[in-house]
């Protein structure tokens, strides 16, 4: 594994992982059910949202050029205009990266002139900027119906894992708000839905998960010896980590947040910000995911 390699596999996580807290706050915040709380839990996020914008273009920006020197297998690619052009016009990647590129910056203009209460003009944009992410890598591999299905469930699971790992940060803002008992009526209704949406997001996950390495490896048992079929095994055992901690949350400590307020709080907010940082490894595993060959 190149040092290029990991380079472009970082670039990868950073900005696709940038527009999924955009895309998992904002929807979340929408779908919250209490406009108190959401205008207060944005304010609060506010600062992350502006660094998730730039992060994401900045990464966005990027890509192109390490595309470039991948190709080549040479860093100095990333600065040969020749080089860069032919990535931008002649191959797919380039056509690509010009929508999602312009995308970023769509969604960097959406957050730095957010007006208050607009979470789902965020999760919107956000939305079309992870749409590309379905058009590229692996999910290119088919065409006709198979690789608008194809196409199609890569999206669903984006949008799915987005979710799930951008609308952590809010709750645990709004597991913060129970805690005080101005806030409290508001903060369990939007627990209560986050809980719901929860469990539809980790469940479509894990279902498009499964069908997308099937449409990917094909009929027939996978190569346990292949470094793709390897990494892809990591890459589960960390989504099934991460539902272990969630359902943990949600059958074991939210059932004793009366009772053991203190020590339930305490494991929620633990649990959770472990799922923050296994969400942050998928993202890496799966940026390095999508530049190795299954076969």
């Amino acid at each position: 594994m190149t040092p290029l390699l990991l380079a472009f596999a970082l670039c990868r996580a950073l900005a696709a992982g940038a527009v999924a807290v955009l895309f998992g706050a904002g929807a979340m915040l929408a779908l919250g059910g209490s406009p108190r709380l959401e205008l207060e839990t944005e304010a609060a996020l506010r600062r992350v949202f502006r660094l998730a914008g730039i992060v994401g273009l900045a990464a966005t920006l990027c890509l192109l050029p390490l595309q470039a020197a991948s190709i080549a297998g040479d860093w100095h690619a990333m600065f040969d205009e020749d080089m860069l052009d032919t990535v931008i016009l002649q191959t797919r990647y380039g056509q690509v990266w010009i929508v999602r590129a312009v995308a970023a910056a769509a969604l960097l203009g959406v957050v730095l002139g957010l007006r208050p209460g607009s979470p789902s003009l965020i999760a919107g944009v956000a939305a079309l900027a992870l749409a590309p992410l379905a058009l590229s890598g692996h999910a290119a591999m088919h065409e006709g119906w198979l690789g608008l299905a194809h196409a199609l469930n890569d999206f669903l699971h984006v949008l799915a894992a987005a979710f799930w790992l951008g609308s952590l940060p809010v709750f645990l803002l709004w597991l913060a708000a129970w805690r005080r008992p101005a806030w409290r009526r508001d903060a369990t209704r939007a627990l209560l839905r986050f809980s719901a949406w929860g469990h539809v997001a980790v469940a479509v996950l894990l279902l498009s998960g499964v069908a997308n390495a099937a449409l990917i490896l094909g009929p027939g048992l996978p190569d346990p010896a292949s470094g793709y079929v390897q990494v892809l095994l990591v890459k589960a055992l960390l989504a099934l980590a991460m539902t272990g901690l969630a359902l943990r949350n949600r059958y074991r400590w939210i059932a004793r947040i009366r009772t053991q307020p203190v020590v339930a709080l305490r494991a929620i907010r633990r649990n959770t910000l472990w799922e923050l940082a296994l969400g942050a490894l998928v993202l890496a595993v799966a940026g390095l995911l999508g530049l190795m060959s299954p076969h």
